[in-house]
C-alpha cells in the first residue's frame, strides 16, 4: 500500500512539473510591440504619437494619412470625428477604456478618449497615444482640430 502510494505521489509531481512555464518567455513578443508601426497627431500645436494596433482598420486609416479633422466632444471624455467613407472595421466589446485610446465606432467614427471610461458598446481598437499625459491639456471641452499624419512632419 506504501508503495502505491508513494508510486502516485512520484507520477503526480512529473504530472504537475509541466504546469508551470518551463521555458523562458520569448522576446520576440516584446520586439513586435516595440516594433509596431506609430502614426503622429498634433492637438493645438502639442505632438503626440499613437502605437497603432495591427488590423485592416488601422491600416486603412493610416493610407489616408496625412490628414486633419475636426473632433468634436462628446461627455466630456471623448472627441470623435465621423468620416464619410466606411472603414473595415471588427468591433469587439473592450473591458476598459484608458485616457489615450483611439477607436473607431461602428465603421466610421474615430474616437479619442481623454478621460477613462466606461465601456457601453463595441469598438474596433486603433491604438493608443503614448505619454498622453502630456497633451491631455490640448484636449479640453471644445471641439479640436487633430492632424494625423506619418513620420516627423505634419501636412
Amino acid at each position: 500500500m506504501k508503495r502505491r502510494i508513494g508510486t502516485v505521489i512520484i507520477l503526480l509531481s512529473f504530472g504537475l512539473s509541466g504546469c508551470g512555464p518551463s521555458v523562458p518567455i520569448s522576446t520576440e513578443v516584446k520586439q513586435e510591440v516595440e516594433e509596431r508601426d506609430t502614426m503622429n497627431i498634433n492637438v493645438n500645436g502639442q505632438v503626440a504619437s499613437i502605437q497603432l494596433e495591427e488590423n485592416a482598420t488601422t491600416k486603412a486609416l493610416v493610407a489616408e494619412a496625412p490628414f486633419t479633422i475636426q473632433m468634436d466632444d462628446l461627455h466630456r471624455n471623448e472627441k470623435y470625428h465621423y468620416f464619410d467613407k466606411s472603414f473595415p472595421a471588427q468591433p469587439q466589446p473592450i473591458q476598459t477604456i484608458e485616457a489615450g485610446d483611439v477607436l473607431l465606432y461602428q465603421n466610421n467614427c474615430l474616437v479619442i478618449f481623454y478621460q477613462a471610461a466606461e465601456p457601453v458598446v463595441p469598438y474596433t481598437r486603433i491604438g493608443k497615444i503614448s505619454r498622453f499625459q502630456d497633451i491631455r491639456a490640448s484636449f479640453g471641452n471644445a471641439s479640436v482640430s487633430v492632424q494625423w499624419y506619418e513620420g516627423e512632419g505634419g501636412e
